[in-house]
């Protein structure tokens, strides 16, 4: 007889609720003498069914709740062992509800079987969404409601749990079978919801005297004794865009109300991408001065407010017709995929200089692709000048470089340095110092390089050096309670002096 599967619905679990389709396949398995494997015994109808048909052969996977290491592996073992036996002979595997419905453990089993040649069917059964919305009084496709199973939304990171769950949307999560799966449940929401978020726990929905609808907040969802089981559904109602304050979508809307006319905020409204240019330099500072203090708190802060300045221009290009957010996401996600065959693709490296040398390459077939002549193109192009003048310095002298173009040693380097400054003891117009002071600083960056320093963040050193000694010659003098015209020029360097101490 072919290898193959034939996946079972046992419906949500009152006894009318199986199928007369399901009843039958189970009836020819006993009749036959042939073993049912069941994902799981703990089932109202199971009981009914050894009952009425004679010689039921009931086998399980009960085991792997209690074994199982982690929620990733717990139904991919399930699928491998349904898989294996059905290699060697037909295999029945009986499901709560519909197989295809909030019923992780089936897909893992259809793929594997379709990997391994193994033919499948399934009998439909009435799923636990029926009674579950009926308990509940929900409409889930009016609401928009996500649904997940209680074991893959443990198996999510916290970033993951943000990306797969809109929490402005209803949520149910199936299958909370015991309390620490509920533990996992709870952890991976609060990432996104409030823990006094009320929920409610739906148990053996559908179920006669059985069901129950338990509210409760979100922190204790695994705090009662008896309450989850492996007939529970947990229900999330939405929450407003203002309390989802963990998400990019809320961001998003809050960017739009803030803009929307007439009754946003009047100054986010006048702003425009020139008048919000500043604001997008002085926040890109204020994360490198977090960075720099290697300040985790502020750091989460100040990007927060580098992306509002994302979403704030986002919202000027949407406003215009020009583009929105969803196209920012494109060309990034796109940008990055395509510039990393290597993690995304099947392109091979030996290390990170070598990712460099293919990183230029790929950008290079862009501006080819783009239409752009890359024969005609400069070495320098494409160093953005708003950025730090001793960055774009430093770019420079590292792509002149590149094809040649350098000093054939740190001392001739360094002679150019004092060439650079005799030139500017000799200037003598306003204009010609300012050129020469360039050529000095341009020169000085240089130098830096050689050295393998960082020029703009070794003069960010110095200024926050200067800014701490000065700080403390301040205290100093407030020390003293002298008045700032009593210090003399020596009394300015001892000062100095001391605050270096």
């Amino acid at each position: 007889m072919a290898a193959s599967i034939t996946v079972v619905g046992l419906g949500p679990g009152e006894w009318n609720n199986l199928t007369l389709q399901a009843y039958a396949v189970l009836a020819g398995a006993a009749a036959e003498g042939q073993a049912v494997y069941f994902r799981t015994l703990i089932h109202p109808t199971i009981e009914r069914l050894k009952a009425e048909i004679a010689g039921l052969r009931c086998e399980s996977f009960d085991h792997y709740y209690d074994e199982s290491q982690n929620w990733e592996t717990l139904y991919q073992q399930i699928a491998e062992e349904v898989c294996t036996l059905a290699a060697a002979r037909p295999v029945i595997y009986a499901v709560p509800g519909h197989p295809l419905i909030g019923e992780a453990s089936v897909q893992r089993v259809l793929t594997l079987a379709r990997e391994r040649g193994l033919s499948t069917s399934i009998v439909a059964g009435v799923s636990f969404l029926e009674p579950v919305c009926t308990a509940l009084e929900l409409d889930p496709l009016d609401a928009g409601t996500q649904l997940i199973d209680a074991t893959t939304l443990a198996a999510l990171s916290d970033d993951e749990v943000a990306g797969k769950i809109i929490p402005t949307l209803p949520l149910l999560v199936g299958q909370v079978y015991n309390r620490r799966l509920a533990s996992a449940v709870k952890l991976a929401l609060s990432e996104i919801y409030p823990d006094e978020w009320p929920v409610k726990l739906v148990r053996a929905a559908g179920v006669g005297a059985d069901e129950t609808v338990v509210t409760l907040p979100l922190y204790e969802l695994d705090r009662g004794t008896n309450l989850a089981n492996h007939l529970s559904t947990l229900y999330v109602a939405s929450v407003d865009e203002l309390t989802a304050l963990r998400l990019p979508e809320t961001l998003r809307y809050v960017t739009m109300r803030l803009r929307r006319e007439p009754d946003g905020c009047p100054w986010d409204r006048k702003q425009t991408h020139q008048s919000l240019t500043r604001y997008v330099i002085e926040e890109t500072y204020e994360v490198v001065e977090a960075l720099e203090e290697n300040d985790m708190e502020k750091l989460a802060d100040e990007l927060g407010d580098l992306l509002l300045q994302v979403y704030l221009h986002s919202e000027i290009a949407r406003q215009e017709g020009d583009f929105a957010i969803g196209d920012v996401f494109e060309h990034v996600n796109a940008k990055l995929i395509r510039r990393h065959p290597h993690v995304f693709g099947e392109a091979e490296v030996s290390g990170a200089e070598q990712v460099l040398v293919n990183w230029q390459e790929i950008k290079k077939q862009e501006r080819i692709a783009a239409g752009k002549d890359v024969e005609a193109e400069s070495v320098l192009d494409g160093v953005p000048l708003a950025a730090p003048a001793l960055i774009v310095a430093q770019e420079y002298q590292k792509r002149a470089a590149r094809i040649g173009f350098e000093f054939g040693s740190v001392e001739d380097l360094l002679k150019k340095v004092q060439e650079e400054i005799q030139e500017l003891q000799e200037a003598t117009s306003p204009e010609h110092r300012r050129e020469e002071m360039g050529d000095i600083l341009f020169i000085v960056a240089k130098a830096a390089l050689w050295l393998d320093i960082d020029a703009e963040e070794a003069l960010r050193s110095a200024n926050r050096k200067f800014r701490q000694r000065f700080q403390k010659v301040e205290e100093i003098i407030r020390q003293e309670e002298r008045t700032i015209a009593s210090y003399s020029d020596e009394d300015w360097g001892e000062l100095w002096e001391r605050a270096k101490r």
